[in-house]
């Protein structure tokens, strides 16, 4: 580069004094600009400093060259008079035509091409050979600080006709230098395993799949802070990593770290005290002292220290003022250790809300959306009631991601807007599918609009045909069936069930169609009230292979059957999601009975609960339990048969086959009037898929069983099974897979280790 300025330097004089041989100065006419063959003349014209009809004067030529040089287009530029025309002859520095990159395999291609971008190396742009250079240096920088010491980046430039190069990058990435050994000097008051457990780099562990042991100069770093939080959070006010030495082998294969700490002292908190509650402010001191976590005498935390400050911010949104700032001052006494804290608290003025504002929805009425909302316009501003909010938006199954931001109100201070971004997901569904699954040949098809017309409105249609059950509904559901938002659904439904077509049950075949209307009326944010009524008639037909419990029944009660019955619930749901929920629990209670007009009189109840704590933002922990119990009249002295529960299957107890637990005569499961079940699961994302997608992994570990009635329960009867089971949300509908190993399993028990399934999990 220097070499290049002393040439153009050199141009500058001597072309300067060749037009000064001709004439000192002279007013240039015309401009004219030859040898340039990709770049418009037009554009060498723009960066002239000198135009037609100006007087070029002596010097001048140096900052002509000067001004073209500046462009970085030209390799070579000079200068020439003829009478009044000006000449500038220049030679274009080439285009890139191609680059070819080899050897990249850890790198990504579109990582590599956007540094190729940010450097200035892309197709159709002019060729620096500096630049290139650079890009050499840039790339093992890139590697080097993944932990590929090794990495040799060469290039190669090759000339083609019209003035075009082709650029060749060759890599060999090498390998990831692994860390074999790592250690922590200056530790006194913690063990320095204890300490290495902190971090996420280290030897290598156990775990084929563990990254720990590949160095990465970002996870150092993240490391060190990890560290510093550790001792911070246990009153090590004066904790400082003095040095990091990270060495590596001549062969660039192993690294060794050496982190260097020194602990200091221990702080415990001093006084501690709010500043800044003035008279005449409607919140009191003392609830705000009552959020500070950090009490007199207690090892100081810097966590605790930041929770509290957060807690009290919080608190004060909570009561509108959404702008309240709260800054912690610590005051150290290092002669007795102790670390005072003040909490200095500018709640500003109460926040109200001016308007709320949807955006991004194309199909979604804004009522649908705004209804929602549980803070209100004109209302005072409520985190927690914008939270929630969001939340109730979330779950709605036709969007798919939601935003929200507050920005101020110009020239107010004390008014917000609140912009609510969504984005739509789909809000139709049509499918079909067939295969073989546990319970032998599967067609399903299916048509779900969960946004009906943008109203929010539901309407499904499903056609289910297994080998034992054929299955058709219809239904209709309309959330907000009154402004208070007391929910109807309307079910139309008829049903084919041939139970020979399943080993190990009692036979029969049982044909039913109906209809049922539930209400659902909401009671507080999480809570819900249900009631429902329905109507199904049943024929009942009993088969060669039917059990005589089956062919009694019929003989006795009739084979057709109307049915009355009422349906009385409550749910309190805190999940995050309707499906594939990450936190949360709900809790449902369900009271189901036949009304005195129906041919058979039978009471069933059942309680559900459901539980999701995450672990972390892939990682969930879930477990479910059901209860469920039924008594019909005396006359029959248990449910009808057709009525009773039954356990065993992927939606149930996985790895025993399908409605085979429980009481049996012969070989054949007969069901019982007492059912628990239960499970437990870890739930995750499969490798190389997004966190909430529609795709998901867990280990499991199921427990039930069923029995003639509930004083025959016993614990050590339930059969149990763990594994690992497979969902996909598919369009054709949920799509379930599992594998199972069976425990405390009785050896006449019918079980199906893999099983998998079509159709709805919730």
């Amino acid at each position: 580069m220097l070499a290049l300025v002393l040439l153009s330097a050199a141009g500058f004089l001597t072309h300067s004094a060749k037009l000064t041989a001709q004439q000192s100065e002279f007013v240039v006419r015309d401009v004219v600009v030859r040898g340039n063959q990709q770049i418009e003349t037009g554009d060498v014209l723009r960066n002239l400093p000198i135009r037609a009809g100006e007087t070029y004067r002596a010097g001048d030529s140096a900052r002509l060259i000067r001004a073209l040089y500046d462009t970085e287009l030209f390799d070579d530029i000079s200068l020439a008079r003829d009478g009044s025309t000006l000449i500038i002859d220049v030679t274009e520095r080439p285009t890139i035509a191609e680059i070819e990159v080899t050897g990249n395999e850890d790198l990504q291609s579109e990582q590599l091409r956007e540094t190729l971008e940010d450097v200035g190396l892309a197709t159709g742009r002019i060729f620096r050979r500096f630049v290139l250079d650079n890009l050499e240096t840039e790339l093992r920088q890139v590697y080097f600080s993944r932990g590929q010491y090794g990495t040799r980046v060469e290039s190669s430039v090759e000339e083609l006709e019209r003035n075009r190069v082709s650029v060749k990058i060759k890599i060999d990435e090498g390998v990831i230098a692994l860390i074999s050994h790592m250690n922590i000097v200056g530790n006194e008051d913690f063990t320095e395993e204890e300490l290495l457990k902190l971090l996420a780099s280290g030897t290598r562990s156990l775990n084929p799949f563990s990254s720990r042991d590949k160095y990465s100069r970002a996870k150092l770093s993240a490391d060190t802070e990890a560290l510093r939080a550790w001792y911070f959070d246990r009153g090590y006010l004066r904790f400082d990593i003095t040095s990091t030495q990270v060495t590596i082998s001549p062969d660039k294969h192993d690294i060794n770290v050496t982190i260097n700490i020194d602990e200091g002292e221990r702080y415990s908190v001093g006084d501690v005290s709010i500043a800044g509650v003035e008279s005449g402010f409607d919140i009191e001191e003392d609830s705000l002292t009552a959020l500070v976590q950090l009490k007199e005498g207690d090892i100081y935390s810097r966590k605790l220290m930041t929770q509290s400050s957060s807690a009290i911010s919080d608190h004060l949104g909570e009561a509108g003022y959404a702008f309240a700032e709260v800054n912690v001052i610590p005051d150290l006494d290092d002669n007795n250790k102790l670390v005072s804290l003040q909490y200095v608290v500018n709640p500003g003025k109460r926040v109200y809300v001016r308007r709320i504002v949807f955006s991004g929805q194309d199909r979604t009425q804004d009522e649908v959306l705004r209804r929602e909302m549980r803070q209100m316009e004109g209302s005072r501003f409520s985190p927690a009631a914008l939270n929630r909010s969001q939340t109730r938006l979330q779950r709605l199954p036709y969007i798919e991601r939601v935003s929200i931001t507050t920005p101020r109100v110009p020239g107010s201070d004390d008014l917000v807007d609140i912009a609510v971004s969504v984005i739509e997901g789909a809000s139709g569904s049509f499918g079909a599918g067939a295969g073989f699954g546990s319970d032998g040949f599967i067609f399903n098809i299916n048509f779900t609009q969960e946004n009906l017309f943008g109203t929010g409105e539901r309407l499904a249609f499903n056609f289910d045909n297994r080998a034992s059950q054929d299955n058709f509904s219809v239904s209709y559901t309309d959330p907000y069936y009154t402004n208070d938002g007391i929910s109807r659904n309307v079910r139309l439904f008829l049903r084919k069930t041939d139970t020979g077509e399943l080993e190990s049950t009692a036979n029969y075949i049982l044909d039913s169609y109906g209809v049922r209307v539930r209400y659902g009326v909401p009671l507080s944010e999480f809570s819900t009230f249900s009631l429902g009524f329905g109507y199904e008639r049943v024929e009942l037909l009993d088969t060669t292979g039917s059990l005589p419990e089956v062919t009694e029944f019929i003989e006795e009660q009739g084979a057709e059957h109307d049915l009355f019955d009422v349906t009385i619930g409550y749910a309190h749901d805190t999940r995050n999601r309707t499906i594939f929920a990450t936190s949360g629990a709900r809790n449902s209670l369900t009271f189901e009975a036949t009304t005195p007009n129906s041919d058979l009189t039978y009471v069933k109840v059942g309680y559900n609960f459901e539980y999701f704590y995450p672990l972390s933002e892939a990682l969930t922990l879930a477990f479910s339990t059901k209860v469920n119990y039924g008594e019909g009249e005396e006359e029959l002295g248990s449910l009808p048969f057709f009525r009773r529960y039954f356990a065993g299957g992927i939606q149930s107890v996985r790895g025993y086959r399908r409605n085979t637990l429980g009481p049996r005569v012969g070989d054949d499961a007969i069901g019982g009037d007492f059912r628990t079940t239960g499970s437990f699961e870890l739930i995750f994302p499969p490798p190389f898929t997004e966190v909430n997608g529609a795709t998901r992994l867990s280990l499991f570990a199921d427990f039930g069983n069923v029995w003639e009635d509930v004083s025959d329960f016993q614990g050590d009867e339930l059969r149990g099974s763990y594994g690992m089971s497979f969902v996909w949300l598919a369009p054709i509908g949920p799509l379930t897979f599992s594998y199972a190993q069976t425990f405390n399993d009785d050896p006449d028990d019918v079980k199906d280790n893999f099983q998998f399934t079509i159709g709805s999990l919730f």
